[in-house]
């Protein structure tokens, strides 16, 4: 395993939690994911996922919908740490990232947890870098989450 590939793939996994949590649509679909990606978000127990988005476009179009409900009214802060590679070769790896989501009202004084999970993450080495290829979130909830926030 390399380790520049290692932190190649740390500095995505970071870029997604500020391309997401500051608002920037476009950085999050092109420099997170590969074209044709799978986005998933299942919860505990559930045996089908409650959000299956697939494709730059239909990722882009989640991601605006979704932070444009929430412009002005809260803004969410991805802590995503524990990063362990399964697997790593020169063109692909397998990682799992845990991550605990916060969310902070406008009039709020402090943020709070809104959620946790584990991404299982598979990526792909492209000509622009390490990219996500599928990106499934396993939250600890078992009631979905996507139609909360």
């Amino acid at each position: 395993m390399s380790v520049e590939d290692r932190a190649a793939i740390q500095d995505v996994i970071s870029a997604y939690s500020y391309y997401w949590d500051g608002q920037d649509v476009e950085g999050f679909v092109t420099k997170v994911f590969v074209e044709d990606a799978v986005w998933e978000v299942q919860g505990i127990g559930a045996s089908e996922p409650e959000l299956r988005v697939v494709s730059h476009q239909a990722i882009r179009e989640f991601a605006a919908a979704r932070l444009a409900r929430r412009k002005g009214k809260f803004w969410s802060r991805h802590f995503q740490t524990n990063t362990v590679f399964d697997h790593l070769d020169e063109i692909s790896a397998r990682t799992r990232t845990m991550v605990l989501v916060s969310h902070q009202g406008i009039e709020d004084h402090a943020p709070v947890p809104i959620l946790s999970g584990v991404y299982h993450d598979r990526w792909s080495r492209t000509p622009a870098g390490w990219r996500l290829k599928h990106r499934l979130l396993r939250h600890d909830s078992h009631t979905p989450h996507v139609t909360k926030t």
